[in-house]
């Protein structure tokens, strides 16, 4: 439960795990780029070739797209467990974002399809089915740790405005700035 004396610093670690798992997300689609062999750069909320004419394979692009989520899944399934070992309130939200985010980038698939989205037609599917799919498990994932360490509704829905509220910030601030980390 976040108390008066604990709410500086969860909201200090809503702050950390947000810019971190943008931060990783995004390196992890540079880092396979790279791997492919192909000379790429990220911001904290995109990744891409530095050149833009180089066509990507079906099978490249799923790689590239689908990383960034990968290392998201991998992130919440790890604090996941480790919040299964330590009731860590400030633990809690490295595992709320990438849920938040997943989610959010559903809903952005009706504007531009993103990761998941993309997959997801590059599959034949239905645009949201990939999505669904990470979106309800990440959930899950949540659900499950809330409810085990007793995390109330009030918690909960601090802990998603103040994700979905940087989320914009960091949204705005690359699109605005396009800060390119490599």
């Amino acid at each position: 439960m976040i108390t008066k004396s604990n709410l500086l610093i969860y909201t200090g670690a809503i702050i950390l795990a947000t810019f971190l798992t943008f931060f990783f997300h995004e390196m992890f689609h540079w880092v396979a780029y790279e791997i492919m062999g192909y000379d790429a750069g990220f911001t904290l909320n995109t990744s891409s070739l530095k050149n833009p004419k180089i066509e990507l394979s079906k099978t490249q692009r799923i790689i590239t797209s689908g990383s960034g989520p990968l290392f998201t899944i991998l992130q919440a399934i790890v604090f996941y467990f480790i919040l299964r070992k330590r009731n860590n309130l400030m633990l809690y939200p490295f595992l709320f974002l990438p849920f938040v985010m997943r989610f959010g980038a559903g809903i952005a698939n009706v504007f531009e399809p993103n990761d998941e989205g993309r997959i997801s037609l590059y599959l034949g599917l239905n645009l949201y089915a990939i999505s669904i799919i990470v979106v309800s498990f990440l959930w899950y994932l949540v659900y499950k740790t809330s409810k085990r360490a007793k995390y109330g509704i009030k918690t909960n829905i601090f802990t998603f405005i103040m994700a979905l509220l940087l989320i914009l910030l960091i949204s705005y601030a690359d699109q605005k700035f396009n800060l390119r980390f490599i």
